[in-house]
């Protein structure tokens, strides 16, 4: 059986996650009030949970986490069904970034200051 890893990141009120979240396509699964929320991507089977922090400050938020898409192409079609989503400030989308290294990345930072990095990297040999 192949594990997967999920992250656990801060929100200091879970409606305004699972509102921002929805509109990059994460439907909310299941909500433990003032404790858990789990959302999940179908289209790209990504969970994203969350723990109830109401002394979450975005300007100090340190966490963060990556997903991981197998190809460049599959972060840049990614990316490309998220552009269209309006983004409120402070929150960020940005925009895709070839790297060096051949892979594809970019970022979102949520509402609480979360930093969500997307990236597909090249099939290794």
């Amino acid at each position: 059986m192949a594990a997967i890893t999920i992250p656990i990141l801060p929100s200091a009120d879970f409606d305004v996650t699972a509102e921002f979240w929805s509109g990059f396509g994460f439907a909310e699964i299941r909500r433990w009030p003032g404790d858990y929320l789990v959302l999940r991507h179908e289209g790209h089977s990504v969970e994203l949970h969350f723990r109830q922090d109401e002394d979450v400050d975005r300007s100090t938020n340190d966490v963060a986490c990556y997903v991981r898409f197998g190809t460049p192409d599959e972060a840049r079609t990614a990316h490309a069904a998220w552009a269209d989503v309006v983004v409120p400030a402070p929150a960020v989308l940005s925009e895709p970034r070839a790297e060096p290294w051949g892979a594809v990345e970019f970022h979102v930072i949520d509402p609480h200051g979360n930093l969500v990095r997307v990236g597909g990297f090249p099939p290794r040999d």
